[in-house]
């Protein structure tokens, strides 16, 4: 029954495994460890959800699911440093 599984982890805010190349996701895993520790320290956490032509989509959780400069922290942190460091990335999407 794991496709039900999948199903509920959606409504259970559990992180699923990332939807994409193996070699791009340990890619940016590698980036979002470096800024894991800001979000935690904020009582939140980000989790990478796929890679699909260039766009990296993540899911901000707790705190920082309701954060008001969670879009600040996406947009002018994690998608720069994203860009600089692999010329693949498009973007980042919020899931």
């Amino acid at each position: 029954m794991k496709w039900i599984d999948g199903i509920l982890s959606a409504f259970r805010d559990e992180p699923r495994r990332p939807v994409g190349d193996p070699q791009r996701i340990a890619q940016v895993e590698q980036v979002l460890e470096e800024l894991r520790p800001a979000f935690l320290a904020d009582g939140g956490d980000i989790h990478l959800e796929s890679i699909v032509d260039g766009w990296v989509t993540v899911r901000l959780q707790g705190a920082c699911s309701r954060c008001v400069v969670s879009d600040t922290t996406v947009f002018q942190a994690l998608e720069p440093r994203l860009k600089e460091r692999h010329d693949w990335v498009v973007g980042v999407r919020t899931a």
